[in-house]
């Protein structure tokens, strides 16, 4: 199956006055984001299932990314994926939404880029800038470790393929 790991777009800064799960996304953040969905759309990716945290600015971020993809499903909010997510959460996400054969999950760090390391096989974290995506080749069956680097999006619209990241 085909797994992104999208990171929220930048939002406001943390303050004293706004509590963290209402942070909202920049006009900046939404614009710049906007522009990696439409890149992310050029490059075929059509989840059957787009999840998120229930972080407003995540929320903000996937229904971006669900209006970009033309998805016609509803954004799902899933509580697993507040800061916290794990292996054993996306499994049982996966589950969840009937192991789609593509599926996108918007969230945060360093959870998204600790998680691309375990199913990578990496020895240390794989983080993601603000707005970044990252497109996994997994086996439902075997998550951890044997999953396969497509490309990524380095949070400015920049798409790393694993030609160019592999020098090949």
């Amino acid at each position: 199956m085909k797994l992104y790991l999208v990171r929220h777009a930048e939002a406001i800064e943390r303050s004293g006055t706004t509590p963290d799960a209402s942070r909202y996304l920049t006009t900046k953040g939404r614009l710049a984001f906007r522009k990696i969905a439409r890149r992310v759309r050029k490059a075929g990716v059509a989840p059957a299932v787009v999840i998120t945290s229930p972080l407003l600015r995540s929320v903000q971020t996937a229904e971006i990314l669900a209006e970009r993809l033309k998805h016609e499903g509803p954004v799902v909010v899933e509580k697993e994926l507040s800061p916290g997510f794990d292996l054993r959460a996306l499994r049982s996400l996966l589950a969840k939404a009937g192991n789609p054969t593509e599926a996108a999950f918007v969230g945060h760090e360093p959870d998204l880029g600790d998680l691309a390391a375990t199913l990578l096989a990496l020895p240390e974290g794989f983080p993601l800038r603000k707005g970044a995506v990252l497109a996994l080749e997994v086996d439902i069956g075997n998550l951890k470790g044997a999953a396969t680097f497509l490309w990524r999006t380095d949070g400015k619209g920049t798409v790393t393929r694993l030609a160019d990241a592999t020098g090949g």
